[in-house]
């Protein structure tokens, strides 16, 4: 009877800690919040020219930078790694998890606003779908809970010619910027008036969008017209529209 007291007991006092893992609760970060189980805490680092934290529970943690100069994620190896855009409370997010759970680096970057850009990650973490939940709890001023979905890797891809960032500087960053004029014009500018079909044949098969005045007026200010790029698949051309717009 004793010892049947004692395995109950040990059952209850078990359930009791799943359960308390398994509730989550509201970290309040000032710019932003999120919601993460309950053995997560937050902490905070200085910062230089942004803010910085994160969260951890001593096993694992996570890392945020909030600022211009916030890390976009360009530069995981892609041959370790998925990535994609989806949406996370109305506000697109570049999502990086290792094609390995445990593997490498998983993270979330946001631009926020004009002025503010937000990154999330971490490293090795095998809880992928929990480090997704957290993500798509993070709230901003700015977002929109109404357009609320759900993240998982099945809208992630294997991208090994690289992230929109690496076929960006490969293929366009010696002559573009992303937000100024070089010795062509600001990238950002180009892509807000143009759809992916539009830019994916400008890039590759220049004749067949025919007569375009835009295009001839940007030819005379510069004084030079655009390389063609006819290797480029249209998911790569997508890849480089979904870095300069985000």
């Amino acid at each position: 009877m004793k010892f049947r007291f004692v395995v109950l007991l040990c059952i209850f006092s078990i359930s009791c800690s799943t359960n308390r893992t398994a509730e989550w609760h509201t970290l309040d970060y000032g710019v932003f919040q999120l919601k993460a189980p309950s053995d997560w805490k937050k902490f905070k680092r200085q910062g230089i020219d942004s803010y910085v934290g994160g969260l951890t529970n001593e096993i694992d943690s996570l890392w945020f930078d909030y600022g211009w100069y916030s890390y976009d994620l360009g530069d995981e190896d892609p041959l370790k790694h998925k990535s994609g855009v989806d949406t996370v409370n109305g506000l697109p997010a570049n999502i990086v998890v290792p094609i390995t759970p445990g593997e490498g680096t998983i993270g979330m970057y946001i631009r926020v606003n004009r002025k503010d850009k937000f990154s999330i990650r971490g490293y090795d973490i095998k809880q992928t779908d929990t480090i997704l939940n957290i993500f798509n709890s993070i709230v901003f001023k700015e977002s929109d809970t109404s357009k609320k979905r759900i993240l998982n890797t099945a809208n992630l891809k294997e991208q090994p010619t690289g992230s929109g960032k690496t076929l960006y500087l490969t293929n366009c960053a010696s002559c573009h910027a992303v937000i100024k004029t070089l010795t062509g014009p600001a990238l950002i500018e180009r892509v807000e008036i143009r759809d992916n079909e539009w830019i994916y044949r400008f890039l590759t098969n220049r004749k067949s969008i025919g007569i375009d005045t835009a295009n001839i007026a940007l030819r005379k200010k510069f004084g030079l017209a655009c390389y063609e790029f006819p290797n480029l698949t249209k998911d790569q051309v997508s890849r480089i529209v979904d870095y300069i717009r985000n």
